[in-house]
């Protein structure tokens, strides 16, 4: 059924008298009688106008006239307009004979704008106008009519894609490859997602496109029914509107967003408000590898987060092939081709990450103590020697809320990865905790201030404060050289 998107507004009129004199002053000046008065004095009515009630499915033009105004004094020669608001906006209107008249597509975008959305639906309008009428003296008298309870159907926008949606641009691998797409995920109806990594640290154009349109060949819709973008070329917004073809608010055309830096993204489209939304993704890796015993499904050996999309992990490195590392998403798959690495066998203190045949890694000094370090914003690593750690523990345990502050609950030291620890515990209420060395005071290590909520890693700070922690399920890891946590609900 075709959809319709109608203007209304309620009418209301003003007073309908039949004297008036030359005797106000210039409307630039302040008015002595009040405006109500003034209207009746000039015999002015201010009503809906012609098209207070319009489908602009079927509109001519874009110019509608929503206000008419009218006297039965023959001393009024007509209108000035002082002032249009729409909903408390000023909105852009010209006084057009006996009318009060504005652009459709002007009114549909400040009303969208206003409510952050594009999706179909109408709203309640206030329309408030002040006008001068002019006078045979060469006067003009001020008066103002507030109108309410008026109507605004915003347009139709494209139904939700049966097929889907995917993502082409400037992203690793795949720039603009149409047989290589990204495929969004979606999340619920009409919502969708897609994490990608951008190429470079300037602009990374991309566009939207609808999954019905999708070619296996590659072969462009030479229409372009199906792509969304933007209506600015190259903005670099986190946040906006959708523009599609076929919009009538934007006749400039489908414009191609871009994306800004170097890193990892989630992309999120949102049909059901025509909106879309770009924010730095921060991943979880696993280090694959002697540290674990090649186990691609083991998860006792989590990188740590240092914000910012930089990863690392500290501890003994045993050999020239000794580790490749892989996202949380693809643990229990056995896919041994999501693995992150890099030139098979290389020893490089630095290079670029592999995601495509990446081989294991390690670093110069054969069972040295590094950090190994990867920034998934540059797609880079490097290993960094640290001095070999001359404190050892005998344990690290958590204590705090959930067990009285008395009985520690033990991690386990992993024994391919000196210096990391790591348990899974459930609470049953919200808690707070620390990690603490040897079940003592002396050493203990609580945070800044990290919110789970906002953060799953940290920095531990020795006497530090209280690490607030949810009722849930959790895997904590822990390095006692580097101090750094990382505590990971399970899903």
């Amino acid at each position: 059924m075709k959809k319709k998107f109608i203007y209304a507004l309620a009418i209301v009129s003003g007073m309908a008298l039949t004297a008036c004199n030359g005797d106000y002053d210039d409307w630039a000046e302040p008015q002595h009688n009040e405006q109500e008065a003034a209207a009746a004095a000039c015999g002015v009515t201010i009503e809906a106008g012609q098209q207070s009630v319009t489908d602009m499915a079927t509109l001519e033009g874009d110019e509608i006239a929503l206000v008419s105004l009218s006297s039965t004094n023959p001393a009024v020669t007509g209108f000035a307009l002082r002032s249009f608001k729409v909903n408390g906006l000023d909105v852009p209107a010209q006084v057009k004979g006996d009318a009060i008249v504005m652009s459709a597509s002007e009114l549909a975008k400040i009303i969208e704008a206003a409510a952050g959305t594009r999706a179909y639906k109408t709203y309640d309008l206030t329309i408030e106008s002040e006008v001068a009428a002019n006078l045979t003296s060469g006067d003009a008298v001020a008066i103002k009519a507030v109108q309410t309870a008026g109507k605004f159907t915003t347009q139709p926008t494209p139904a939700e894609d049966a097929k889907g949606y995917y993502l082409l641009g400037d992203f690793t691998a795949n720039s603009w490859d149409n047989t290589k797409p990204i495929w969004m995920t979606k999340q619920a109806d009409g919502i969708y997602t897609a994490t990608v990594t951008t190429k470079g640290e300037g602009d990374n154009w991309f566009k939207f496109y609808e999954g019905s349109h999708f070619s296996p060949e590659g072969n462009w819709d030479e229409t372009n029914q199906g792509q969304m973008g933007c209506a600015v070329n190259g903005d670099g917004s986190m946040d906006g509107f959708i523009v599609w073809n076929g919009d009538v608010l934007n006749p400039g055309g489908v414009q191609t967003p871009v994306i800004k830096g170097q890193s990892t993204f989630e992309v999120t489209l949102d049909v059901n408000n025509m909106t879309y939304s770009v924010k730095r993704a921060e991943g979880k890796y696993y280090i694959i590898g002697n540290p674990n015993g090649w186990d691609i499904n083991g998860n006792t050996c989590m990188a740590y987060c240092e914000g910012g999309n930089v990863y690392s992990y500290t501890t003994r490195f045993s050999n020239q092939w000794d580790i490749k590392f892989i996202e949380a998403k693809y643990l229990g798959t056995g896919d041994w081709g999501k693995c992150w690495g890099g030139v098979n066998g290389s020893t490089a203190a630095s290079g670029d990450l592999v995601n495509t045949d990446a081989g294991a890694i390690g670093p110069n000094e054969q069972g040295g103590w590094y950090t190994f370090r990867f920034d998934m914003n540059t797609q880079t690593y490097t290993w960094t020697a640290i001095e070999a750690p001359t404190t050892e523990y005998t344990n690290i345990s958590l204590i705090g809320g959930f067990n009285n502050w008395g009985a520690d609950l033990e991690l386990q030291a992993l024994e391919k990865a000196p210096h990391n620890w790591y348990v899974r515990a459930t609470f049953d209420a919200d808690t707070e905790l620390k990690f603490r060395a040897n079940h003592g005071w002396d050493i203990n290590w609580g945070t800044d201030g990290v919110n789970l909520a906002e953060k799953y890693y940290g920095q531990g700070v020795q006497g530090g404060v209280n690490i607030p922690v949810p009722a849930g399920t959790y895997d904590f890891y822990f390095n006692d050289i580097t101090a750094r946590w990382n505590i990971v609900a399970v899903e």
